[in-house]
């Protein structure tokens, strides 16, 4: 009876161990919630092999089937924080890919053209100092007079829709600093609206015969 009783006490130091030790080694849900479940299925696996006179390998049993248990929860939450991370970064790609007056600067000197550079302003969109000197300091760095004024013309459009719409982003233009915003990624093309065709009778041809 006394060996029962230490045989299952060791089980369960064991398993307490065990989840000591991958809890403070990681923080992975999966091998967390594996540990505990080892733990707690070796404390059942032993109570109830102990009334059979099979504490040591209910205790065995128990643990393997916890940490099987255990395992599966843990993926699963795994997955959902990995999921919602990846939900996270999604739902701002505009704050994280925004352009400056120095990506302009530096996209200028590496020799791209500027029908490049105004497309990657409209697609990514920025956030672009054009008061004087942000200007000049753009020009005195290699941006092209046509990478600048599309610039400005992008800021003008965002400042016109800021007035109708107040989920545009838009800043006082005495700041000199504007926003603009990139162009949505899906495009509507309507389609093409063909004439509809009239189809007319053919007129009967009458003669007339005069006597």
């Amino acid at each position: 009876m006394k060996l029962m009783h230490h045989r299952c006490l060791c089980w369960s130091v064991a398993a307490l161990g065990l989840v000591s030790t991958v809890g403070c080694q990681t923080t992975s849900h999966m091998q967390q919630d594996a540990a505990v479940g080892t733990f707690l299925g070796s404390a059942a696996g032993a109570v109830i092999g102990h009334q059979s006179g099979h504490a040591g390998e209910g205790a065995l049993i128990g643990a393997a089937t916890g940490a099987v248990a255990g395992a599966i929860v843990g993926d699963a939450k795994d997955a959902r924080e990995e999921r919602d991370a990846a939900l996270s970064q999604v739902s701002h790609p505009v704050q994280d890919a925004s352009l400056t007056n120095f990506d302009l600067i530096r996209m200028s000197q590496s020799g791209l053209g500027d029908s490049v550079i105004i497309n990657t302003v409209q697609t990514r969109g920025g956030t672009f100092d054009l008061s004087p000197d942000g200007l000049i300091n753009l020009k005195s760095n290699g941006v092209s007079d046509g990478v600048i004024v599309a610039v400005q013309s992008a800021s003008q459009q965002n400042q016109a829709a800021g007035y109708a719409s107040s989920s545009t982003t838009y800043v006082s233009p005495s700041s000199s600093i504007y926003v603009v915003a990139p162009q949505p990624a899906v495009r509507v093309v309507a389609p093409v609206r063909r004439a509809p065709v009239v189809r007319t009778r053919p007129r009967r041809s009458s003669f007339h015969f005069r006597f």
